[in-house]
Formats: C-alpha cells, sequence, structure tokens
C-alpha cells in the first residue's frame, strides 16, 4: 500500500501558465548487478515565462526525493534525486508524482529495473555529504515534508540549499586594464570580448561521485557550457576511475547535441586511480592547441590526487612553448584532499573552486571560462 509523503508549502502561489520539461519521465536503468540504494536523476527545466515552484512529491513510503532547488527561473534548469533502498532482488517499479505550479495536475515520474544482487550493507556509499538522516534547517519559503501521523523516515526533503558556496580561487596575476569590459551582445561569449577555448575535462568518476551534490551538479554544470560555447570552441571530455578514457575529443561548440549525449551518460563507478590522468589529459589538449586562445584543462574530483615531484616535471615539460592552464574543481570537505587540489591547481596556475553544496557551480563555471578567455 502506498503511504504517501507530501512536500508542504510555506507559500501559495498562483498556478501560472509556466511549462515544466523533464529529460524523461520513466528512468529505465536496465540489469542493476549489485546495490544497495538505488538512485536515478532527471533534469527538470522551466520553458515558460514565469518563475516555476516545484510543490509536493507523493511517492512510496521509503522513497526519498531530492532536489537542486525548488524555485527555478524561467530557461533555467534542476536537478531531481529520486532514492529508494530496496528490499529484496528482482525487478523494480517505482513512480512519485511532482506537483509544481506549471499545472493543477501531478506529473507521473518513475524509475524501473532489475536488481541482480542486493547488498545487506553499503558503508562506502557516498550520497550525502553528512548522515542521511541529518535534519535540514527550515528556511522561509522552504519545502518540508509534513510530520507523519505515524513514525518513520523524515528525510524526504526538498532543501532550498541556495547559500553561496565556500570558495577558493587563485588567480594568474593580470595587467590592470584601463576601464572595464562591458558586454554588449546577448551571448555569454561574444567573440569581441573573448578569445576562442580549447577546453578539456578531466571528470572523476569513481563511486565517491555518485552523491547527488557532485557528478549530477557537475553534468548540470558542463550541459548549460555547452549551451552557451560557440562554433570557435573545442570541448574535450576524458574520464577517470579504474582507467582514463577519452570519451570526446575536440568536439566543436555547434555539436551541442552530441556534447549533451556524452555528458549524460557519465556514470559513477570503480575505484579511483588517477595519477597519469594529468599527463594523458594534457597532452591531448596540447595536440589541439589554440594559439592566441584559452587552452584549459578543468580537473573535477572529491579525492586526494597523486601528483608527484616526477608528474609535475612531466607536466610542465609537455608544454614547451604551449602553455596551459589547470584549474580544479574540489567537491567535499576532506581537509587533506581539498589541501591536495588546492596545490594542483596553483601547479597549474588555475583556479581552485571548492564545492561544498548545491550551489550554483554552472554560473562558477562560466564565470571561470569568461575569466581565463576574456581579451586584454
Amino acid at each position: 500500500m502506498k503511504n504517501a509523503h507530501f512536500l508542504a508549502l510555506f507559500f501559495s502561489p498562483i498556478f501560472s501558465f509556466s511549462q515544466i520539461d523533464f529529460s524523461t519521465k520513466t528512468v529505465e536503468l536496465g540489469n542493476v548487478k549489485e546495490a544497495y540504494e538505488i538512485r536515478a536523476d532527471i533534469t527538470v527545466k522551466n520553458t515558460g515565462a514565469k518563475k516555476l515552484y516545484l510543490l509536493k512529491a507523493d511517492g512510496e513510503k521509503g522513497i526519498k526525493v531530492f532536489t537542486s532547488k525548488k524555485t527555478i527561473e524561467v530557461n533555467d534548469t534542476a536537478l531531481l534525486v529520486i532514492s529508494f533502498i530496496p528490499e529484496s532482488a528482482g525487478r523494480f517499479s517505482k513512480e512519485i508524482k511532482l506537483f509544481s505550479s506549471a499545472q493543477p495536475d501531478a506529473v507521473e515520474l518513475r524509475i524501473k529495473g532489475n536488481l541482480e544482487i542486493l547488498k545487506s550493507d553499503d558503508k562506502t556509499a557516498c550520497f550525502y555529504f553528512g548522515r542521511p538522516n541529518k535534519p535540514v534547517a527550515v528556511k522561509e519559503d522552504a519545502i518540508v515534508v509534513n510530520k507523519p501521523i505515524e513514525k518513520r523516515d523524515n528525510s524526504n526533503k526538498m532543501p532550498d540549499n541556495s547559500s553561496s558556496p565556500v570558495e577558493t580561487k587563485t588567480f594568474v596575476p593580470e595587467p590592470k586594464k584601463k576601464e572595464p569590459i562591458v558586454e554588449t551582445t546577448h551571448s555569454k561569449l561574444p567573440e569581441t570580448l573573448y578569445k576562442p577555448n580549447n577546453l578539456l575535462f578531466l571528470v572523476d568518476v569513481s563511486n565517491s561521485m555518485k552523491d547527488s551534490l557532485k557528478l549530477p551538479l557537475l553534468k548540470i554544470a558542463i550541459n548549460k557550457l555547452i549551451d552557451d560555447v560557440r562554433d570557435i570552441d573545442f570541448i574535450t571530455l576524458v574520464c577517470y576511475a579504474d582507467s582514463v578514457r577519452v570519451l570526446a575529443e575536440n568536439i566543436n561548440g555547434s555539436k551541442k547535441e552530441e556534447l549533451h549525449t556524452i555528458v549524460n551518460a557519465l556514470k559513477a563507478r570503480g575505484l579511483t586511480k588517477g595519477r597519469q590522468a594529468i599527463i594523458k589529459s594534457e597532452s591531448v589538449l596540447i595536440n589541439h592547441y589554440i594559439k592566441e586562445g584559452n587552452n584549459q584543462m578543468i580537473l573535477a574530483t572529491d579525492g586526494k590526487f597523486n601528483f608527484y615531484s616526477e608528474d609535475e616535471k612531466k607536466f610542465i615539460a609537455q608544454q614547451e612553448n604551449n602553455p596551459i592552464v589547470m584549474s580544479v574543481i574540489g567537491f567535499g570537505d576532506d581537509r587533506d584532499a581539498i589541501k591536495n587540489l588546492k596545490e594542483i591547481a596553483e601547479k597549474g596556475k588555475g583556479s581552485f573552486i571548492h564545492i561544498k553544496k548545491k550551489t550554483n557551480l554552472d554560473e562558477l563555471l562560466m564565470e571561470e571560462v569568461k575569466e581565463r578567455s576574456r581579451r586584454n
């Protein structure tokens, strides 16, 4: 029997003519070999002319629903993460009904698949930064779960985590400009103001990156950047876990559908063995070097990265007369890992962006690319 989890609202918006689009309404996970917790993410986009509000979600007992934001601006996106712990192996089909200000009727979303082996425990899983049942402070206009009649898990929340992230940036000193540059076009990267970009994303896809605040958040940010790059820009995607794999090499920014498909297919799996990932990625980036352009590697990870002195020497030697910038996006709050990643960003003469919570990573990523590609 279904036991609905209601997400109550502290404000009462009038239903508007906003429209809501989903990346999919049914997530087919296929055959899952082994798992303790099943989870899937769906991207929600506001295609209407007004703000969109996520109001409440109904689902079976035990289903947890999280979102990166409850208020979605026009043409903006949010990430929904649906999670549950299966009681046994075998086929599963879980449904939630999502209510929004776009329409009075709920939209049905479903995750389906077949689980071969149910793990008895999953202490190594990393879906949350803290304890799963840790209460989230209720802020004004927050969406929270109504207090149930019977005692049960009360962690099914859509928290408003829109507070500013802890961000640390180390930029290469630039010559002082006589006056600020004013962007006069609608494009975020007008060619008159920003040089061509040769961007390589080096993405950690180890198991710990499954967290909804990590890989899914990064995928949204990269996808939004893809929407804004131009046909003079090129993107390479490299991932690493058990091995280093080049997923897309020097793809033109005009091929947005191809790039979106590759990014959306990124999944976290395996152990982290990334020592050679930087060196290999650097070689690929230099092979497509753009003179008088922004040649930049962006490493995204949540863990300590072994980058020894001999690796640093090889990193510098490979560049010769083709200097590149290596920036780092670091997730989580492991002090040793964060210190290590800061040092790598400094050695790469790039920025370090520290992400500790749900935030506007897409905006930070765009600002980083603009900072590096800005014409003097």
